[in-house]
């Protein structure tokens, strides 16, 4: 028999007014998404010529700053977990590229539409484009365009600001003689005018062993610990090619692993190396990760579905060739360790192994996409969650509450149940974190 037990909220993401591009944010609260705001330069970076050590990668053709490359990488996760289709022609610009663009944007006579490249003293060119700091990028559609009357455009309209992406008032309809719909700026960090900042770079929770305490994991390999959690280590003042995109804890809770999109592995505390995908051509990138219950082994799961697994992991199975109506957004392993499931937007779910289907909500209208699942420690049962915090309950899965009374400033991007399953905790990519049933709160951040 399968029961559904549905609990949605109105939507968490405020509407973007098109002109106005303001975002309605708590009273008092000095939004950065203003059409006269721009990105900060880079402290102690060149224009055009920043180190590479300062730049990650967000998705093929998108190189961004540090600091704008999370809620980038979210941008184009949610854009995913909804059906549209949106990429990047290019984030970050280097010099070079500015001299060339610039020369022929001179020779066909619209230099008003390119960012002007200056001439130091001694000759030499002066890169001014934003897409120079990294804080820029230039969308497209998969045709390879992006137009004002796009499903791309409307997306980014309603969900860009609240995660800190500004569409400058130049680029809006009639804002100059050369208005680009395709062109974004981060500006989060509250950007030249100095505003509040909006933060959206979590991307996942580990509970302590206990229960009592917890990590929260950012998209640079940032981690950090509330309640008992011990802070194992981290990447955060490690330069990382690509960003982290999830993370699992040890069955000992004496360490956990974080996962880059391209499937590259960082091991912390008695968490074992067992291999990557970092080094491997994928068709999708990867998504998220969970662990075997012995720890000696993991599985990367990528967003068409294709599961990669190391250690004493077993491969039982994956939609890597299955057309799928939503990509899939994450992965659970059964207690057994002999099977798993995977979870899509529209929150199908797929079983693999010993994993067994008890309900999905692929037939039901849902208000925002499910970004992940978690199941019951007797694996007779499972939650899923949405980015509005709407928990769906499956199976033996209770349901002890939601966010959907709750006004969000940020998408929920996980749901992470404790030990006894009588309790779970949400996590929301500005750090917010929601305690229900017999989980505690120990803080947000």
């Amino acid at each position: 028999m399968r029961t559904l037990t549905r609990r949605t909220g109105p939507l968490l993401l405020a509407a973007v007014a098109v002109l106005a591009t303001a975002v309605a944010l708590p009273a008092g609260a000095a939004t950065p998404i203003h059409p006269e705001n721009r990105p900060n330069s880079l402290s102690g970076q060149v224009n055009g010529e920043v180190a590479a050590s300062e730049l990650v990668r967000v998705g093929p053709g998108c190189l961004a700053a540090r600091g704008t490359g999370p809620s980038l990488g979210l941008l184009f996760s949610l854009a995913r977990a909804e059906g549209v289709g949106l990429g990047a022609e290019q984030c970050y610009r280097p010099l070079q590229e500015q001299v060339v663009i610039r020369q022929q944007a001179l020779s066909g006579g619209n230099p008003a539409c390119v960012a002007s490249v200056g001439t130091s003293p001694t000759g030499k060119p002066v890169g001014r484009s934003m897409h120079g700091w990294g804080k820029a990028a230039d969308l497209e559609d998969p045709d390879g365009t992006l137009t004002f009357g796009s499903p791309a455009y409307a997306f980014l309209k309603r969900e860009a600001g609240p995660v800190g992406w500004n569409h400058p008032g130049w680029a809006e309809p009639g804002g100059s003689a050369c208005p680009e719909p395709w062109h974004w700026e981060w500006v989060g960090d509250g950007g030249n005018l100095g505003l509040d900042p909006i933060r959206a770079d979590v991307v996942g929770l580990l509970p302590s062993a206990d229960g009592q305490g917890y990590a929260t994991v950012t998209g640079l390999g940032g981690v950090a610990v509330h309640g008992d959690a011990v802070d194992r280590g981290s990447m955060a003042r490690v330069p990382i090619a690509w960003v982290v995109v999830g993370a699992a804890p040890t069955p000992t809770g004496g360490g956990y692993w974080l996962v880059a999109a391209d499937g590259g592995l960082f091991a912390f505390g008695d968490a074992g190396f067992f291999g990557s995908t970092g080094h491997a051509r994928l068709n999708e990138l990867v998504v998220g990760m969970a662990a075997t219950p012995t720890g000696d082994g993991y599985w990367l799961v990528a967003a068409d579905g294709g599961v990669f697994a190391f250690g004493d992991a077993g491969f039982l199975g994956s939609t890597g060739d299955v057309r799928l109506n939503r990509p899939v957004m994450g992965m659970a392993p059964t207690p057994t360790g002999d099977g798993y499931w995977l979870v899509a937007s529209d929150g199908g779910v797929f079983t693999f192994g010993d994993a067994r289907f008890l309900g999905s909500t692929g037939d039901v209208r849902l208000n925002r996409p499910v970004m992940g699942m978690a199941p019951t420690p007797t694996g007779d049962g499972y939650w899923l969650v949405a980015s509005d915090g709407g928990v769906f309950t499956f199976g033996d899965a209770r349901f002890f509450g939601s966010a959907g009374d709750r006004s969000l400033d940020s998408p929920v991007v996980g749901v992470v149940p404790t030990a006894t399953g009588n309790g779970y905790w949400l996590v929301a990519a500005d750090g917010t974190v929601l305690a229900f049933g017999d989980a505690s709160w120990f803080g947000d951040g």
